[in-house]
């Protein structure tokens, strides 16, 4: 089960500044005479003024730009979102531990080029790192309850009328993908869960009304053939729609980033997925 630790108020102030340090943005800030905290919210408050003032006609719709987004607590949320800002499908990707890095960033230029508003949010604000330890070290300093604020305000900027959203993640992010589909059933249209573990009850299970999808792997330990067909059973007597599927592969088998990638295998899984996109999201 994922352990998540807990951030103190004081760690919460530090959003903004995780964004600045540790993320590569395309401007700098020049603020000796001011605090790292306050560094952090002008970098910010540039990018938001960037992001309102530039032309829709000058920016491509396939080329990502990072983004601000408020959410219902009034914190700031970074993000990266491409495609049309009319299109008729939406879709919210959650990273991994890895953060919002160069993998997620192409995945929503992927989205985009398939013609969808697509938006990866950054839960960590803006901490990432390639290395396991590390990157699990972060995860587990983060909050999950502010992550769940998070989740919602990237619906939210996904939901437009007569657009159909879908949410999908990967680990830890199809933990988040979960979340959303708890959280947001009635703003989604789909959920999609990349080898992440469902641990639900009936109360929950009968609280999502969007299709969900599990991806498993075969030799993934944390996610048994019992728990899958516990959570048939229960979705079954919730009448939800739930579809599953297990890969002969391990833990992370779609993340170059793993030791356990596996190109045929993700190759597998992505023709699933584009099925039931297309079911429930693109029809």
């Amino acid at each position: 089960m994922l352990n998540f630790g807990l951030l103190s108020m004081g760690d919460l102030a530090m959003r903004s500044v995780f964004a600045v340090l540790l993320i590569a943005l395309p401007m700098l800030v020049s603020a000796q005479d001011v605090s790292v905290d306050e560094q952090g919210d002008l970098l910010l408050d540039q990018l938001e003024r960037q992001g309102s003032n530039a032309p829709s006609s000058e920016r491509d719709p396939i080329k990502g730009e990072w983004v601000v987004l408020r959410t219902a607590m009034n914190t700031r949320l970074l993000g990266y979102v491409a495609g049309p800002r009319n299109a008729r499908q939406g879709i919210l990707l959650l990273h991994d531990r890895w953060g919002l890095n160069g993998t997620m960033r192409q995945r929503v230029e992927a989205f985009a080029r398939r013609g969808y508003r697509a938006l990866a949010i950054d839960v960590f604000d803006g901490r990432r790192s390639d290395e396991l330890a590390l990157a699990t070290e972060i995860l587990n300093a983060t909050d999950p309850e502010w992550v769940k604020v998070d989740l919602l305000a990237g619906v939210s900027f996904l939901a437009a009328p007569a657009r159909k959203v879908a949410v999908m993640g990967w680990g830890f992010g199809g933990w988040q993908a979960y979340q959303a589909a708890l959280l947001a059933s009635d703003k989604i249209d789909a959920a999609i869960v990349w080898y992440a573990p469902l641990y639900a009850d009936i109360g929950e299970a009968r609280s999502i009304g969007a299709p969900l999808m599990g991806v498993f792997a075969s030799q993934d330990e944390r996610v048994s053939p019992a728990m899958i067909a516990s959570y048939k059973h229960m979705t079954r007597k919730s009448e939800n729609v739930f579809r599953s599927f297990v890969y002969d592969a391990g833990y992370g088998f779609a993340d170059p980033q793993y030791r356990s990638f596996n190109e045929a295998a993700t190759k597998e899984a992505w023709e699933d997925v584009n099925r039931f996109l297309a079911s429930y999201v693109e029809n």
